[in-house]
């Protein structure tokens, strides 16, 4: 039981999540004339209440593991080989770290630049909306990290293997972005390998801090070319 009940309540997560879309419609909140913008601040603060639930019950299932990966953790220690990211035995997190925040946010950008090539873009929206992608990247990294790596890395260290929970991480998370940019088959495949290496960098490091700069900015380059695409009404 102690190994299901941290994977069956991150699955629990999950599904509130895809469907917070369709129950925010419903939520009679307008802050913007972007309909992007009113969507996304009616779905973050669902994120939050999930991830603040999320966080209470990771605390509860393991105290003090939670007390040791709910921090920055320890940002420059050797982590293990990853070959798929080119990442070498003993290689310094902050090398590897500073290595995937250029790589992921680098792949991220190129994929989002043909998006928007597909659409007559207003970059001057990016000035009147930097503040809000700001805010969305933040809570919405933050809160995916809270829920699928420290959720899972804290309650299920010393219970299965490390490359396990990696796994289980990648494979909830990856789900959880079926609905994502991209969509489908791809979204979830790209959103797994980026779980996995997430939560390698949580269990190595004992800490959110890589993970969650990695995840934020991927998503400001994600938010912003989703702000740019849905023009003011």
């Amino acid at each position: 039981m102690k190994i299901a009940i941290p994977i069956l309540l991150t699955v629990v997560y999950t599904a509130a999540l895809l469907s917070a879309g369709s129950f925010s419609k419903k939520i009679g909140l307008e802050v913007s004339n972007n309909s992007y913008v009113n969507g996304q601040v009616k779905y973050q603060i669902i994120l939050l209440i999930v991830t603040g639930i999320s966080l209470l019950t990771t605390y509860l299932l393991n105290k003090e593991s939670f007390q040791t990966y709910f921090s920055f953790g320890q940002l420059s220690i050797p982590g293990d080989e990853l070959k798929f990211f080119g990442i070498k035995q003993g290689d310094s997190w902050l090398k590897t770290g500073l290595s995937l925040c250029f790589v992921i946010t680098g792949v991220t950008a190129i994929f989002m630049y043909f998006q928007l090539k597909k659409v007559d873009v207003d970059w001057s929206l990016l000035q009147s909306g930097i503040i809000w992608i700001l805010l969305f990247s933040l809570t919405n990294s933050f809160g995916e990290e809270m829920i699928y790596r420290v959720g899972l890395v804290s309650p299920l260290q010393g219970l299965l293997a490390p490359t396990t929970i990696y796994l289980i991480s990648a494979i909830i998370f990856g789900l959880a972005h079926i609905n994502g940019m991209p969509s489908g088959i791809i979204g979830i495949s790209l959103a797994g390998i980026l779980g996995f290496v997430l939560a390698k960098s949580v269990f190595e490091t004992q800490g959110f801090f890589w993970a969650w700069i990695i995840h934020f900015l991927q998503d400001v380059v994600i938010i912003g070319s989703l702000h740019l695409m849905n023009k003011p009404t």
